[in-house]
């Protein structure tokens, strides 16, 4: 960039340009601190590890988890899950039960919000905000010393940041959710890096050169130790890292580069780690819906930007080289299909597109987003997600590997056991819809 990077007036700028959107944003986290304040007068018990990024966030918290529980009892809070909602609430690994769900939403969280909603509208907490009050009373209940928390959208302005927290993490800046982190790299690591905070340190995968001198120009306005990932970081953790084998979670080079990135966080936090144990602790994590083997020959895998999209094609490449691949694949909200699907059109022997039912994509127009690649791949359309991987089964040949890859809700519907679920998932958000649509119309109208 030609000018010198100044993020603190760059930022200021912004947030007078969209005012109204973002002070409504910092009001969410002024709410979210007051309600926190109210059930901890004391202060939250467990220590926080907020973590941000395009991909690996989910991965990341999970090494995270897994490396602090080596201090003593861990958990991690992160989003979406894949089956159910209980998932987003690990302890020591294991998602909580349902029981603990209903107990801490009901006796702790519910009677609050409540109060809160008696104030006027204005004070109403939302989904995420919530979930985040049911994380930390689940914390609170198992003892949790030491928990990482998955921000939802960017950094600087997520209700994760109203935490405070003990470290700060930021995987990488990659494309997605441009509408409301900015359309440019630069926009949207400003936006991330948001969660750097004084004298907390701040530690980031990111490989870019020009967005690690952004990020670090972040972290000196704030005061904030940045720690940028090398290579080097990584040849430590292979060293220590016994032999994987080839469908370990650790045998892919973007799970390393997120392992090693938690490595030197849990080296910061706890000077007296083992960093072998660190390691020995990281193999022993399994995360539902990262190359997930739901049958011979028949894989899952969460991925719906195009930088998930391209390390599941990575992946798929490694370990499957020359077999056959039958992508069953949705695509949802406004993300740019061809984008999102290019690296899979290069290995497919057939991609069948699918639909989810909350905010997938027309399947015959991002079809068409693959023709226009002029691949030539065989491109199906199967609109409902279950039927889509019963054709994917039935033109399967024996060498075959079939992979399922979307986001939640395309795995969701593809693949969920429990169909009471599978509906109320599919259907988030349905009460009220109409109202909430009527008063947008109403708005638009208005002078």
């Amino acid at each position: 960039m030609g000018n010198p990077f100044d993020p603190v007036y760059y930022s200021t700028v912004d947030e007078i340009y969209h005012c109204e959107w973002i002070l409504a944003c910092l009001a969410r986290h002024e709410l979210l601190k007051r309600s926190i304040r109210r059930l901890w007068p004391a202060g939250h018990p467990t220590r926080l590890v907020q973590v941000a990024g395009t991909a690996g966030k989910g991965s990341t918290c999970r090494f995270l988890e897994a490396g602090l529980a080596l201090a003593g009892r861990s958990g991690a809070f992160s989003s979406p899950e894949l089956f159910d909602f209980r998932e987003r609430f690990s302890i020591g690994g294991t998602p909580v039960e349902r029981g603990e769900v209903t107990r801490a939403w009901e006796t702790r969280i519910r009677p609050l919000c409540i109060e809160l909603a008696l104030q006027g509208p204005e004070h109403v907490h939302y989904f995420h905000e919530v979930n985040i009050l049911v994380a930390l009373a689940l914390f609170e209940e198992h003892g949790v010393e030491w928990a990482a928390v998955e921000t939802a959208v960017g950094g600087r302005y997520d209700q994760t940041t109203a935490l405070e927290v003990a470290a700060t993490v930021l995987t990488n800046v990659g494309s997605d959710h441009e509408k409301e982190l900015g359309h440019t790299p630069w926009q949207r690591a400003l936006d991330k890096a948001g969660i750097a905070r004084p004298g907390i340190p701040f530690f980031t995968g990111e490989k870019d050169p020009a967005l690690r001198e952004l990020i670090a120009a972040v972290c000196r306005s704030v005061g904030a130790p940045c720690h940028l990932q090398e290579r080097a970081h990584v040849e430590a953790l292979e060293r220590l890292l016994a032999a994987a084998a080839p469908e370990s979670f650790l045998s892919s080079a973007h799970q390393k580069w997120n392992a090693a990135l938690c490595l030197e966080v849990l080296r910061a936090l706890l000077p007296d780690l083992d960093p072998a144990r660190a390691v020995e602790s990281f193999e022993t994590i399994q995360i539902p819906g990262r190359f997930w083997q739901v049958e011979e020959g028949l894989y899952a895998d969460i991925a719906h930007n195009p930088d998930k999209v391209a390390a599941v094609a990575a992946e798929a490449e490694r370990r499957f080289g020359d077999r056959g691949k039958i992508f069953v694949v949705g695509v949802t909200k406004d993300r740019p299909a061809r984008a999102v699907l290019a690296p899979l059109v290069k290995l497919a022997r057939v991609l069948i597109v699918t639909k989810a039912a909350l905010d997938g994509q027309d399947p015959q127009k991002v079809k068409e987003e693959i023709d226009a690649l002029g691949a030539g791949v065989l491109t199906l359309i199967v609109p409902k997600p279950a039927e889509a991987v019963q054709v994917a089964r039935d033109l399967r040949h024996e060498q075959d590997v079939i992979v399922v890859t979307g986001d939640m809700d395309v795995i969701d519907e593809a693949l969920n056991p429990d169909p009471y679920l599978r509906t109320i998932n599919a259907t988030v958000g349905w009460r009220g819809r109409e109202e909430r649509e009527a008063q947008a119309t109403v708005q638009l109208k208005l002078p």
